[in-house]
């Protein structure tokens, strides 16, 4: 007896469908994408029960013939390939010929369709994927389609969906992913007739995050621009004074195509660079305009990956777009007392990191201000809304300075530290990096882990400019070091860099350069409660204006911060 069978075409669509519809909202996309395929300049989505009891998607699309309409929803029936060519040169968003195929597998549908070809248009219903009737009626152009008792014959899955609040918001996302990747139609949804999305067709995409995601994030919109002949990278990115703790807000779209790609989730943490605080995404509504023969969209049963041909180039592409406006766009956080929670996020990063820094340093009654004898203006040469006429010094830790309209603070060891990380950086790049020679060698002892990490790492720490010679068998003599660190050698920097390689291990080499570099800047630079002269605060104001990326320490702590004037007056009641 025969072991191996065909599976009944019943049993091999409901397993299909379940590959493509794993929950309401995988219904609601497919349908939507098909709408928009068709030409659709205004379309409407209906859900009842969290698209348990009803799912309706309505378009003015061209619409579906009387014997199209019947086709459509057999298994591999469709309109955009007829040759295996033509999956090098996919623009639309379906194209398998599965999606209505396993729907109609595991629900009841109704579709009413027509096309300008045809007098009346279809009206067909199907139960688990078999046509149960059909007739011809009078219908506008267009095509709705009612998915009602999603999942009717396989309580299995049914059972395995999450609350109606889950399962609406993840509808609300395909929605608004849809809307925001076609600006040109009209998007409507409407949960248990409530409407809850609404985009009229004239609404750009800024205006669309709006809708969305309110005034808050819609005034930190930077728009981003990158184009060559096959690759168009356009959109927004927001400051990096809004962050969220999950990367679920981090959008990019390939081809309008809303997509999931490690390479561009990492192209984008790199385009932020250190601005971003460890632990914290961005928020991003990235476009990717790329020739489809350049990418593979049929890696994945949703199409929710895809793969380039050429994953560098996008990635420098997305990186660098970032950077750019990042570079030439004011980043300083300015404190609004009524922006009650950027506020917070200041001095709660600041509290974070003086806890364990000084925490003595607001109980020494001692020098808590130190007046500067003659203002001193410091003005940038790269940036125009860069200037600060220094005030004097508080608590040893703060430069206090103004400008024409505002207070303010300088951490000085953020700013130090940014300032040395930089350079140190360009060094290591430029293969400029100085050294020092110990006269008296520093010797440091390693835990048998410690002495493997150094050992497997010896070239790169050499390329930092740290020298090692091995002295006895967990012993080793540092016989040099780079000058930019100076006098602030000592074992716990060493264990604490082979600390930060154990951690990283397997991370790209580029990333582990700079992570060791910033703790190096760190421990290098000067420190809170560190008393410094005039001149010094001069020099080390005058170098951090001029660095390329003011905005932001290693860790991703704001150096400096504003308290506008105007600000300042309604704490004293004397403005409204």
């Amino acid at each position: 007896m025969n072991k191996i069978k065909i599976l009944p075409e019943n049993v091999a669509n409901q397993i299909a469908a379940g590959e493509v519809i794993v929950r309401p909202a995988s219904c609601v996309k497919e349908l939507i994408e098909n709408s928009i395929d068709a030409g659709a300049k205004n379309i409407r989505i209906d859900i009842k029960k969290a698209g348990r009891k009803l799912i309706e998607v309505a378009d003015d699309g061209i619409g579906m013939g009387y014997e199209d309409a019947k086709i459509a929803f057999l298994r591999h029936a469709t309109s955009k390939i007829s040759k295996i060519d033509d999956l090098n040169n996919i623009m639309t968003y379906g194209f398998r010929g599965e999606a209505l195929a396993a729907i109609a597998a595991v629900s009841r549908v109704e579709v009413l369709s027509k096309n300008e070809d045809e007098s009346e248009g279809v009206f067909l219903y199907l139960e688990a994927g078999k046509i149960k009737k059909e007739e011809k009626k009078a219908l506008n152009k267009g095509t709705i389609i009612r998915v009602k008792d999603l999942f009717f014959n396989t309580p299995a899955r049914l059972k395995f969906l999450k609350s109606d609040y889950t399962e609406e918001n993840h509808i609300i996302e395909t929605v608004t992913l849809a809307g925001m990747a076609n600006e040109r139609i009209s998007f409507n949804l409407k949960i248990d007739e409530k409407e809850i999305i609404y985009f009229p067709a004239n609404f750009k995409l800024k205006e669309r995050i709006k809708v969305i995601h309110g005034s808050k994030i819609f005034d930190a919109l930077l728009e981003i621009k990158n184009y060559s002949d096959d690759i168009k990278i356009f959109g927004y990115i927001v400051k990096p004074e809004i962050t969220k703790t999950t990367r679920n807000f981090i959008n990019i779209f390939v081809n309008q195509r809303p997509v999931a790609a490690k390479s561009l989730l990492y192209a984008v943490y790199e385009g932020y660079g250190t601005t971003l605080m460890k632990g914290t995404y961005p928020v991003t509504f990235i476009f990717i305009d790329i020739n489809p023969a350049l990418i593979d969209v049929n890696v994945h049963p949703a199409k929710a990956e895809i793969k380039f041909k050429n994953e560098r180039e996008v990635f420098n592409k997305i990186k660098y777009a970032i950077s750019d406006v990042l570079k030439k766009s004011e980043l300083t956080p300015n404190i609004n007392i009524e922006q009650k929670e950027r506020k917070e996020a200041v001095e709660n990063a600041v509290k974070e990191y003086f806890v364990n820094e000084t925490p003595e340093l607001f109980t020494d009654k001692k020098n808590i201000f130190e007046k500067i004898k003659e203002k001193k203006e410091i003005i940038s040469k790269k940036r125009k809304f860069f200037d600060c006429r220094i005030l004097g010094q508080l608590h040893n830790t703060y430069i206090i300075g103004e400008d024409d309209g505002n207070l303010i603070i300088i951490d000085q060891h953020a700013a130090h530290e940014k300032i040395l990380f930089e350079q140190f950086l360009s060094d290591v790049e430029n293969k400029n990096v100085k050294i020092q020679e110990l006269l008296i060698p520093e010797i440091v002892e390693l835990s048998l882990k410690e002495k493997k990490i150094l050992e497997n790492n010896l070239k790169l720490f050499e390329e930092l400019g740290f020298y090692f010679e091995q002295f006895g068998e967990t012993q080793y003599k540092i016989t040099a070091h780079p000058v930019i660190i100076k006098e602030k050698l000592n074992k716990e920097l060493i264990k604490e860099l082979l600390a930060d390689l154990m951690e990283k291990e397997g991370i790209d080499k580029k990333q582990i350069l700079k992570d060791i570099i910033a703790t190096a800047a760190c421990r290098a630079a000067i420190k809170a409660g560190d008393i410094l002269r005039e001149e010094e605060i001069e020099n080390l104001i005058s170098e951090y204006f001029e660095i390329e990326e003011p905005f932001s320490c290693p860790h991703g702590r704001p150096p400096m911060i504003k308290i506008s004037f105007a600000e300042i007056e309604k704490m004293f009641k004397r403005k409204k």
